[in-house]
């Protein structure tokens, strides 16, 4: 297993230091996005993986439960995470995003009781829920200043 979270590491930092315009922000093959400047990996629909690089980092989950059809979702995913003012707090967690429509997937949203999307877990890296924000806030500003009141 830590053979293999550290090939997916490899390959996201390959991915992004490359930054062809087919993968600059998309989705690599092992299942993780990579933001265009190659800092911020999100893993996608993998929490077993997002879980292994929590434990071995020492950092907090940040689980953004989203849907495509979702409005603010979008929002959230394409204006938000991808600020360079969300940057230095969003680098404090190990990022995963959970497409609550994936069937693979939906055990978390029951498993964490989410109703509204978006719907952002703040978690330890065995799961175990530590606080939530629902929804979003009217300024990025806002929604940095929330995620650090969690810190």
């Amino acid at each position: 297993m830590k053979k293999h979270l550290i090939v997916l590491m490899i390959a996201g930092l390959i991915t992004g230091a490359c930054g062809s315009a087919e993968n600059a922000a998309g989705e690599t093959a092992e299942g993780q996005q990579t933001e265009p400047s190659g800092e911020l990996v999100w893993f996608v629909d993998d929490f077993d993986a997002a879980s292994v690089e929590a434990a071995a980092s020492g950092k907090l989950l940040l689980i953004d439960m989203y849907a495509d059809w979702c409005g603010p979702c979008v929002t959230l995913g394409e204006e938000y995470f991808t600020s360079e003012e969300m940057h230095p707090v969003l680098s404090n967690f190990v990022l995963l995003r959970l497409d609550v429509d994936n069937p693979e997937v939906a055990p978390y949203a029951q498993q964490y009781n989410v109703s509204a999307i978006p719907c952002v877990v703040i978690a330890e890296a065995d799961g175990t829920e530590i606080d939530r924000i629902v929804g979003t806030t009217p300024t990025i500003g806002e929604y940095v200043t929330a995620l650090e009141s969690i810190i």
